[in-house]
């Protein structure tokens, strides 16, 4: 069987999205599930982080009801902010390319394990706009049931790595997916490769991801981009590293990028009200969270890189 696909990436985490209808069955979503590592192999493959399948009732629907996000090594991810905003993108280029270009969707909903997840498209940008996902409710820290676990993982994996000093600043989330994040003047993508296949292995989960972060010092110019992508200014900025659980390290994470910030948020040294700046090797990020209870909202760019047929 051939099925098209399309390549995406969000601040260079890509995916290979495709489209499937009802009518196909579970045999289809099996068996893309089955070839997921193949199709992922960056020398054997198509190369990707991960596959997006979107799920439309009918094969003419231009709009799908559900996600599933594959991880590069075939297990299921709850969310993906990067994968999100890509899936989101695919939509809107096929109402562009299929459908009444007057009546461009304003947002996408996506039934993803379970729970609806929506993706609003900023006003400005082009005709690929900034993709504005609203990720959910994060639990920090001590709401966390495995945070004295995490503790105490750092605390040995830093000191055989010869640096204690890194179990003393960390936090921990959920948010779809578990995190840690750890703060360091010595972040580096050198020490991120050491920490993350490191801490991949505990009683508490079954693989993490892994947020190295220091601060960015933010300039005039960060403040007027952020004025021209979203309106508002900039709170804060921090430069961060990433080891995706399934995956490996990757240019950018979405569901990383809310951890970094709802935990700097949860401080309260920072300004609620503006926007977080997160950069990662793949570009930057755009993290708000109006209240602690309320859920994180994620802004950020996806780009089309080409498409293909493929047989599974």
């Amino acid at each position: 069987m051939f099925l098209n696909f399309e390549k995406w990436h969000g601040c260079l985490n890509d995916f290979i999205v495709i489209w499937i209808s009802d009518s196909d069955g579970d045999v289809v979503l099996d068996s893309i599930k089955r070839q997921t590592k193949r199709l992922c192999d960056r020398r054997g493959g198509i190369g990707a982080d991960g596959i997006l399948v979107l799920r439309r009732k009918k094969s003419q629907d231009l709009t799908p009801y559900g996600l599933t996000i594959i991880n590069s090594d075939g297990s299921i991810a709850k969310t993906c902010g990067n994968g999100l905003r890509c899936a989101a993108l695919s939509v809107l280029k096929t109402h562009q390319e299929h459908g009444d270009p007057k009546q461009l969707p304003e947002f996408v909903d996506f039934l993803v394990e379970g729970e609806t997840l929506t993706c609003r498209f900023a006003s400005g940008g082009g005709s690929l706009p900034l993709v504005i996902v609203e990720m959910g409710v994060p639990a920090l820290n001590s709401e966390v049931s495995w945070h004295n676990i995490a503790k105490d993982t750092l605390k040995k994996v830093a000191e055989n790595l010869g640096i204690p000093a890194l179990a003393k600043d960390f936090g921990v989330c959920t948010i779809g997916n578990p995190h840690i994040v750890i703060h360091s003047d010595q972040a580096s993508r050198e020490l991120l490769l050491k920490l993350g296949p490191a801490l991949q292995k505990s009683s508490a989960w079954d693989g993490i991801n892994v947020h190295l972060t220091r601060p960015l010092e933010l300039t005039p110019k960060d403040q007027s981009r952020a004025g021209q992508e979203l309106g508002q200014r900039l709170s804060e900025g921090f430069q961060v590293y990433v080891w995706e659980r399934g995956a490996g390290e990757t240019m950018a994470c979405g569901s990383g990028a809310c951890a970094v910030a709802a935990l700097a948020l949860e401080s309260g040294l920072l300004e609620r009200e503006n926007w977080v700046a997160i950069d990662m090797p793949g570009g930057r990020l755009y993290v708000k969270q109006a209240e602690a209870n309320e859920p994180v909202m994620l802004a950020g760019p996806g780009a089309f890189s080409f498409n293909g047929r493929i047989s599974i």
